[in-house]
Protein backbone atom coordinates (compact mmCIF):
# COMPACT_ATOMS: atom_id res chain seq x y z
CA UNK A 1 0.00 0.00 0.00
CA UNK A 2 1.47 3.02 -0.95
CA UNK A 3 -0.10 6.46 -0.03
CA UNK A 4 -0.28 10.49 -0.10
CA UNK A 5 -0.76 12.19 3.34
CA UNK A 6 -1.63 15.36 2.99
CA UNK A 7 -1.72 17.67 5.45
CA UNK A 8 -1.19 21.89 4.34
CA UNK A 9 2.22 22.44 5.58
CA UNK A 10 5.84 23.05 3.79
CA UNK A 11 6.38 19.50 6.42
CA UNK A 12 3.44 17.54 6.64
CA UNK A 13 5.04 14.85 9.35
CA UNK A 14 6.35 18.03 11.50
CA UNK A 15 5.54 17.00 14.99
CA UNK A 16 4.42 20.13 15.96
CA UNK A 17 1.13 19.91 13.26
CA UNK A 18 -1.77 19.29 15.37
CA UNK A 19 -0.59 17.97 18.54
CA UNK A 20 1.28 15.70 16.78
CA UNK A 21 -1.49 13.66 14.67
CA UNK A 22 -0.08 14.31 11.26
CA UNK A 23 3.08 12.39 12.75
CA UNK A 24 1.61 9.81 14.87
CA UNK A 25 -0.82 8.92 11.94
CA UNK A 26 2.19 8.62 9.25
CA UNK A 27 4.21 6.22 11.18
CA UNK A 28 1.17 3.81 12.19
CA UNK A 29 0.64 3.30 8.21
CA UNK A 30 4.58 2.74 8.01
CA UNK A 31 4.24 0.11 10.97
CA UNK A 32 1.22 -1.32 9.60
CA UNK A 33 4.08 -1.85 6.22
CA UNK A 34 2.02 0.76 4.20
CA UNK A 35 4.64 3.29 1.98
CA UNK A 36 3.82 7.02 3.50
CA UNK A 37 4.48 9.97 0.39
CA UNK A 38 4.32 13.33 2.35
CA UNK A 39 2.36 15.88 0.14
CA UNK A 40 3.88 19.15 0.80
CA UNK A 41 2.35 22.97 0.07
CA UNK A 42 5.48 24.55 -0.12
CA UNK A 43 4.57 27.67 -1.97
CA UNK A 44 7.53 28.97 -4.93
CA UNK A 45 9.31 32.16 -2.95
CA UNK A 46 7.74 34.60 -5.66
CA UNK A 47 4.32 33.30 -5.04
CA UNK A 48 4.39 33.49 -1.56
CA UNK A 49 5.07 37.11 -1.56
CA UNK A 50 2.43 37.71 -3.90
CA UNK A 51 0.13 36.06 -1.86
CA UNK A 52 1.13 37.30 1.60
CA UNK A 53 0.59 41.16 -0.15
CA UNK A 54 -2.68 40.70 -1.46
CA UNK A 55 -4.23 38.90 2.05
CA UNK A 56 -2.11 41.78 3.78
CA UNK A 57 -4.45 44.43 1.51
CA UNK A 58 -7.90 42.61 2.98
CA UNK A 59 -6.57 44.00 6.10
CA UNK A 60 -6.77 40.41 7.65
CA UNK A 61 -4.56 38.23 9.74
CA UNK A 62 -4.06 35.15 11.51
CA UNK A 63 -6.12 32.06 10.64
CA UNK A 64 -8.77 34.28 8.42
CA UNK A 65 -5.49 35.32 6.67
CA UNK A 66 -4.06 32.02 6.27
CA UNK A 67 -7.79 30.61 5.25
CA UNK A 68 -8.81 33.45 2.54
CA UNK A 69 -8.86 32.79 -0.97
CA UNK A 70 -5.80 33.34 -2.49
CA UNK A 71 -3.91 31.79 -0.02
CA UNK A 72 -6.07 28.37 -0.45
CA UNK A 73 -5.65 28.80 -3.87
CA UNK A 74 -2.09 28.69 -3.69
CA UNK A 75 -2.36 26.15 -1.27
CA UNK A 76 -3.97 23.92 -3.53
CA UNK A 77 -1.98 25.00 -6.16
CA UNK A 78 1.45 23.90 -4.51
CA UNK A 79 -0.44 20.13 -3.21
CA UNK A 80 -1.38 19.74 -6.63
CA UNK A 81 2.23 20.09 -7.98
CA UNK A 82 3.06 17.92 -4.91
CA UNK A 83 0.77 15.16 -5.99
CA UNK A 84 1.45 15.01 -9.25
CA UNK A 85 5.12 14.31 -8.60
CA UNK A 86 4.56 11.43 -6.14
CA UNK A 87 3.97 9.27 -8.62
CA UNK A 88 1.97 5.97 -8.08
CA UNK A 89 -0.30 5.72 -5.47
CA UNK A 90 -3.25 3.75 -3.68
CA UNK A 91 -4.88 6.71 -1.61
CA UNK A 92 -4.42 9.44 -0.27
CA UNK A 93 -5.33 10.52 3.58
CA UNK A 94 -6.42 14.26 3.69
CA UNK A 95 -6.41 16.23 7.09
CA UNK A 96 -6.93 19.95 7.43
CA UNK A 97 -9.08 19.96 4.64
CA UNK A 98 -10.82 23.34 5.23
CA UNK A 99 -7.14 24.92 4.04
CA UNK A 100 -7.40 23.83 0.23
CA UNK A 101 -9.79 22.85 -2.24
CA UNK A 102 -9.21 18.75 -2.26
CA UNK A 103 -10.80 18.05 -5.20
CA UNK A 104 -8.76 20.12 -7.27
CA UNK A 105 -5.69 18.80 -5.85
CA UNK A 106 -7.24 15.29 -6.29
CA UNK A 107 -8.66 16.05 -10.16
CA UNK A 108 -9.86 12.47 -10.20
CA UNK A 109 -6.14 10.77 -9.68
CA UNK A 110 -6.28 9.18 -7.05
CA UNK A 111 -8.75 8.32 -4.43
CA UNK A 112 -8.95 9.69 -0.48
CA UNK A 113 -10.03 9.09 2.54
CA UNK A 114 -10.46 12.51 5.03
CA UNK A 115 -9.37 12.14 9.28
CA UNK A 116 -10.95 14.73 11.42
CA UNK A 117 -11.75 14.78 15.34
CA UNK A 118 -14.93 16.65 14.66
CA UNK A 119 -16.26 19.22 12.12
CA UNK A 120 -16.00 22.97 12.12
CA UNK A 121 -19.83 23.21 12.07
CA UNK A 122 -19.64 21.72 15.55
CA UNK A 123 -16.46 24.27 16.57
CA UNK A 124 -18.67 27.47 15.64
CA UNK A 125 -21.62 25.64 17.35
CA UNK A 126 -20.12 25.65 20.66
CA UNK A 127 -19.46 28.65 22.58
CA UNK A 128 -16.45 27.58 24.03
CA UNK A 129 -14.72 25.97 20.91
CA UNK A 130 -11.05 27.59 19.86
CA UNK A 131 -12.92 28.74 16.69
CA UNK A 132 -15.79 30.64 18.82
CA UNK A 133 -13.54 32.16 21.27
CA UNK A 134 -11.14 33.24 18.17
CA UNK A 135 -14.29 35.77 17.64
CA UNK A 136 -13.82 35.07 14.05
CA UNK A 137 -16.33 36.56 11.67
CA UNK A 138 -18.62 34.30 10.69
CA UNK A 139 -18.91 34.81 7.13
CA UNK A 140 -14.88 33.33 6.81
CA UNK A 141 -16.52 30.36 9.55
CA UNK A 142 -18.94 29.42 7.11
CA UNK A 143 -16.73 29.20 4.16
CA UNK A 144 -14.20 27.33 6.23
CA UNK A 145 -17.21 24.78 7.07
CA UNK A 146 -18.06 24.74 2.88
CA UNK A 147 -14.86 23.76 2.63
CA UNK A 148 -15.03 20.90 4.72
CA UNK A 149 -18.28 19.76 3.68
CA UNK A 150 -16.70 19.97 0.16
CA UNK A 151 -13.27 17.49 1.01
CA UNK A 152 -15.86 15.03 2.99
CA UNK A 153 -17.87 14.81 -0.27
CA UNK A 154 -15.12 14.56 -2.47
CA UNK A 155 -13.58 11.17 0.19
CA UNK A 156 -14.45 7.84 -0.67
CA UNK A 157 -14.71 7.57 2.78
CA UNK A 158 -14.95 10.01 6.05
CA UNK A 159 -12.68 8.60 9.26
CA UNK A 160 -13.14 9.89 12.55
CA UNK A 161 -11.91 9.93 15.63
CA UNK A 162 -14.91 9.72 17.87
CA UNK A 163 -18.56 8.66 17.23
CA UNK A 164 -19.32 12.53 18.00
CA UNK A 165 -17.57 13.33 15.14
CA UNK A 166 -19.06 11.13 12.82
CA UNK A 167 -22.51 11.97 13.55
CA UNK A 168 -21.91 15.44 12.54
CA UNK A 169 -20.39 14.38 9.67
CA UNK A 170 -24.02 12.30 8.83
CA UNK A 171 -25.79 15.12 10.21
CA UNK A 172 -24.52 18.37 9.05
CA UNK A 173 -22.51 17.71 6.34
CA UNK A 174 -25.20 14.68 4.89
CA UNK A 175 -22.69 12.03 4.20
CA UNK A 176 -24.19 8.56 4.36
CA UNK A 177 -23.27 6.64 6.91
CA UNK A 178 -22.02 3.56 4.87
CA UNK A 179 -18.87 6.42 3.74
CA UNK A 180 -17.91 7.25 7.48
CA UNK A 181 -15.92 5.01 9.84
CA UNK A 182 -14.84 5.80 13.26
CA UNK A 183 -11.51 4.78 13.71
CA UNK A 184 -10.20 6.05 17.03
CA UNK A 185 -7.78 8.32 18.39
CA UNK A 186 -4.30 7.18 18.33
CA UNK A 187 -1.34 8.49 20.94
CA UNK A 188 2.15 7.97 21.65
CA UNK A 189 2.52 5.58 24.75
CA UNK A 190 3.89 7.23 28.24
CA UNK A 191 6.80 4.68 29.62
CA UNK A 192 6.72 6.26 32.81
CA UNK A 193 4.56 3.51 34.16
CA UNK A 194 5.59 2.68 37.53
CA UNK A 195 4.87 -0.65 39.35
CA UNK A 196 5.65 1.70 42.57
CA UNK A 197 3.00 4.28 42.35
CA UNK A 198 1.94 5.48 45.58
CA UNK A 199 -2.00 4.87 45.16
CA UNK A 200 -2.42 6.24 49.08
CA UNK A 201 -1.13 9.87 48.31
CA UNK A 202 -3.34 11.08 45.60
CA UNK A 203 -1.31 12.69 43.22
CA UNK A 204 -3.26 14.89 40.45
CA UNK A 205 -1.83 15.76 36.89
CA UNK A 206 -3.40 18.82 34.81
CA UNK A 207 -1.56 18.72 31.38
CA UNK A 208 -3.38 21.57 28.81
CA UNK A 209 -1.77 24.71 26.82
CA UNK A 210 -5.13 26.24 26.70
CA UNK A 211 -5.45 27.19 30.65
CA UNK A 212 -9.18 28.64 30.10
CA UNK A 213 -10.68 25.85 27.75
CA UNK A 214 -8.91 22.91 29.59
CA UNK A 215 -11.27 24.79 32.32
CA UNK A 216 -7.92 25.03 34.55
CA UNK A 217 -9.72 27.63 37.08
CA UNK A 218 -12.51 25.29 37.94
CA UNK A 219 -9.31 22.49 38.76
CA UNK A 220 -7.70 24.20 41.16
CA UNK A 221 -11.04 25.18 42.72
CA UNK A 222 -11.86 21.77 43.07
CA UNK A 223 -8.64 20.72 44.60
CA UNK A 224 -8.52 23.69 46.99
CA UNK A 225 -11.75 22.21 48.55
CA UNK A 226 -9.96 18.42 48.31
CA UNK A 227 -7.23 19.39 50.28
CA UNK A 228 -8.65 20.24 53.15
CA UNK A 229 -9.80 16.67 53.76
CA UNK A 230 -6.60 15.22 52.18
CA UNK A 231 -3.69 17.21 53.08
CA UNK A 232 -1.29 15.26 51.55
CA UNK A 233 -2.53 15.68 48.10
CA UNK A 234 -1.07 17.52 45.01
CA UNK A 235 -1.72 18.79 41.70
CA UNK A 236 1.05 18.95 38.95
CA UNK A 237 0.41 21.64 36.37
CA UNK A 238 1.63 21.66 32.93
CA UNK A 239 1.00 24.00 29.97
CA UNK A 240 0.48 27.74 29.84
CA UNK A 241 -1.13 28.25 33.43
CA UNK A 242 -0.76 31.20 35.84
CA UNK A 243 0.80 31.65 38.44
CA UNK A 244 -0.79 29.58 41.21
CA UNK A 245 -0.53 29.68 45.41
CA UNK A 246 -2.29 27.49 46.46
CA UNK A 247 -0.63 24.43 49.11
CA UNK A 248 -0.13 21.48 47.21
CA UNK A 249 -0.30 22.89 43.48
CA UNK A 250 3.08 22.42 41.97
CA UNK A 251 3.34 24.36 38.78
CA UNK A 252 5.84 22.68 35.86
CA UNK A 253 4.60 25.52 33.05
CA UNK A 254 4.54 24.93 29.11
CA UNK A 255 6.72 21.42 27.95
CA UNK A 256 6.99 21.55 24.40
CA UNK A 257 6.62 17.94 22.62
CA UNK A 258 9.63 18.50 21.20
CA UNK A 259 11.51 19.00 24.09
CA UNK A 260 13.73 15.45 24.81
CA UNK A 261 14.44 16.24 28.41
CA UNK A 262 10.67 18.32 29.04
CA UNK A 263 9.24 14.54 28.24
CA UNK A 264 11.27 12.82 30.26
CA UNK A 265 10.44 15.17 32.97
CA UNK A 266 6.55 14.64 31.93
CA UNK A 267 6.76 11.21 31.58
CA UNK A 268 8.02 11.14 35.45
CA UNK A 269 5.03 13.22 36.47
CA UNK A 270 2.69 10.40 34.61
CA UNK A 271 4.61 7.67 36.53
CA UNK A 272 4.63 9.71 39.89
CA UNK A 273 0.80 10.40 39.19
CA UNK A 274 -2.41 8.71 40.76
CA UNK A 275 -4.84 10.20 38.60
CA UNK A 276 -5.26 12.86 34.90
CA UNK A 277 -7.64 15.47 35.51
CA UNK A 278 -8.67 17.70 32.67
CA UNK A 279 -12.44 18.41 32.50
CA UNK A 280 -12.20 20.61 29.45
CA UNK A 281 -15.30 23.14 28.38
CA UNK A 282 -14.96 21.81 25.13
CA UNK A 283 -12.93 18.92 24.03
CA UNK A 284 -13.18 17.18 20.37
CA UNK A 285 -10.86 13.88 21.64
CA UNK A 286 -7.69 15.36 23.26
CA UNK A 287 -4.45 12.76 23.07
CA UNK A 288 -3.46 13.64 26.73
CA UNK A 289 -6.21 11.59 27.95
CA UNK A 290 -4.84 8.68 26.11
CA UNK A 291 -1.31 9.49 26.90
CA UNK A 292 -1.95 9.24 30.52
CA UNK A 293 -4.53 5.97 30.53
CA UNK A 294 -1.03 4.31 29.15
CA UNK A 295 0.63 5.30 32.08
CA UNK A 296 -1.78 3.70 34.23
CA UNK A 297 -4.38 6.43 35.31
CA UNK A 298 -7.72 7.01 35.32
CA UNK A 299 -9.09 9.85 34.47
CA UNK A 300 -11.54 13.00 35.04
CA UNK A 301 -13.10 13.86 31.83
CA UNK A 302 -15.32 16.08 30.14
CA UNK A 303 -18.78 14.93 28.62
CA UNK A 304 -18.62 18.17 26.53
CA UNK A 305 -17.11 17.20 22.93
CA UNK A 306 -16.54 13.33 21.79
CA UNK A 307 -13.35 13.35 24.57
CA UNK A 308 -15.58 10.86 26.70
CA UNK A 309 -15.60 7.97 24.53
CA UNK A 310 -12.08 7.42 24.44
CA UNK A 311 -11.51 5.33 27.86
CA UNK A 312 -15.00 3.85 28.83
CA UNK A 313 -15.03 2.77 31.82
CA UNK A 314 -11.54 4.33 32.86
CA UNK A 315 -12.44 7.91 32.99
CA UNK A 316 -15.35 9.72 35.36
CA UNK A 317 -17.14 11.82 32.88
CA UNK A 318 -18.26 15.35 34.01
CA UNK A 319 -20.13 18.36 33.16
CA UNK A 320 -17.15 20.83 33.28
CA UNK A 321 -19.77 23.92 33.99
CA UNK A 322 -20.41 21.99 37.62
CA UNK A 323 -17.44 22.38 39.53
CA UNK A 324 -19.39 19.99 42.43
CA UNK A 325 -19.29 16.91 39.56
CA UNK A 326 -15.49 17.80 39.33
CA UNK A 327 -15.16 17.95 43.13
CA UNK A 328 -16.92 14.73 43.33
CA UNK A 329 -15.03 13.05 40.96
CA UNK A 330 -11.75 13.73 42.20
CA UNK A 331 -12.69 12.71 45.72
CA UNK A 332 -13.72 9.69 44.21
CA UNK A 333 -9.84 9.15 43.15
CA UNK A 334 -9.06 9.63 46.40
CA UNK A 335 -9.72 6.26 46.83
CA UNK A 336 -6.83 4.29 46.16
CA UNK A 337 -8.80 0.63 45.15
CA UNK A 338 -10.98 3.09 42.90
CA UNK A 339 -8.33 4.65 41.50
CA UNK A 340 -6.02 1.94 40.67
CA UNK A 341 -8.94 -0.51 39.06
CA UNK A 342 -10.14 2.47 37.21
CA UNK A 343 -6.26 3.04 36.26
CA UNK A 344 -6.25 -0.25 34.93
CA UNK A 345 -9.09 -0.20 32.71
CA UNK A 346 -8.42 3.05 30.91
CA UNK A 347 -4.53 1.85 30.38
CA UNK A 348 -6.62 -1.41 28.65
CA UNK A 349 -8.31 0.94 26.79
CA UNK A 350 -5.31 2.70 25.51
CA UNK A 351 -3.62 -0.35 24.43
CA UNK A 352 -6.13 -0.13 21.11
CA UNK A 353 -5.64 3.52 20.51
CA UNK A 354 -2.35 3.65 19.40
CA UNK A 355 -1.05 5.36 16.09
CA UNK A 356 -0.97 1.87 14.07
CA UNK A 357 -4.08 0.93 15.46
CA UNK A 358 -5.82 3.75 14.25
CA UNK A 359 -4.07 3.36 10.92
CA UNK A 360 -5.03 0.17 10.89
CA UNK A 361 -8.70 0.57 10.94
CA UNK A 362 -8.10 3.18 8.32
CA UNK A 363 -6.39 0.79 6.32
CA UNK A 364 -8.91 -1.93 7.01
CA UNK A 365 -11.96 0.95 5.59
CA UNK A 366 -9.51 1.26 2.38
CA UNK A 367 -9.30 -2.72 1.81
CA UNK A 368 -12.96 -2.84 2.24
CA UNK A 369 -13.49 -0.67 -0.99
CA UNK A 370 -11.03 -2.60 -2.79
CA UNK A 371 -7.95 -0.68 -2.19
CA UNK A 372 -4.87 -1.80 -1.63
CA UNK A 373 -5.84 -5.07 -2.98
CA UNK A 374 -3.09 -6.79 -5.49
CA UNK A 375 -4.37 -5.56 -9.14
CA UNK A 376 -5.60 -9.17 -10.26
CA UNK A 377 -7.55 -9.32 -7.01
CA UNK A 378 -11.49 -9.47 -8.32
CA UNK A 379 -12.01 -7.77 -5.51
CA UNK A 380 -10.48 -4.34 -6.53
CA UNK A 381 -12.62 -2.03 -8.70
CA UNK A 382 -11.55 -0.49 -11.52
CA UNK A 383 -11.15 2.78 -9.80
CA UNK A 384 -12.82 3.59 -6.84
CA UNK A 385 -15.73 6.11 -6.98
CA UNK A 386 -14.88 9.87 -6.82
CA UNK A 387 -16.77 12.91 -5.63
CA UNK A 388 -16.62 14.08 -8.82
CA UNK A 389 -18.26 11.45 -10.06
CA UNK A 390 -20.82 10.75 -7.67
CA UNK A 391 -22.13 14.69 -8.01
Amino acid sequence: MKLGFLYPARDPLEPTNWSGTPAGLAGGFRENGAVVVPICAVIPPGLHQAVAILSRITGRRGAVADRLGVRQWARTRALSKSLAGAGELDAVVAMGTEMYDLASVLRGRFPAVTYDDGTFRQMVDHPDSDISQAGFPRKHVERWIRRQNDSCREAILCCTSTMWAADSIASDYGIPAARIAVVGMGHRPRTGISEHRDWARPRFLFVGVDWKRKNGDAVVHAFTRLHRTFPQATLDLVGEHPRIDVPGVIGHGMIPRNDLAGQKKLDDLYAASTAFVLPSRFDPSPISYLEAASAGLPVVATAVGGAGELLGNGAITVDPLKRDEIYAAMFRLCDPEVAQLMGAQAKLASESSRWTDVAGRILAGLAARGIGLPSDDPKKPMFPETGAQRR
